[in-house]
């Protein structure tokens, strides 16, 4: 299980921005974010225990939405 902190701050970092940088009410992909970036953070999140897949990830590009996932697997 991942918390909300680290998810914030691995998403900035994969998206090369300051942590105070993201604005959580927008589309991470507006923010910066494409595929490639999202499967890199997939892969490390599993690797770190998680159980999450890119559909999910992918289908609610959202911070909120993702810590919801995360924390609740």
């Amino acid at each position: 299980m991942l918390d909300r902190t680290t998810v914030l701050a691995d998403t900035a970092r994969i998206l090369e921005v300051e942590l105070d940088e993201l604005d959580p009410s927008v589309s991470l992909v507006d923010q910066g974010l494409d595929s490639v970036r999202l499967m890199a953070l997939v892969e490390q999140w599993r690797g770190a225990g998680a159980d999450i897949d890119f559909v999910s990830l992918a289908s609610e590009p959202d911070l909120e939405q993702w810590c919801a996932l995360l924390a609740g697997r």
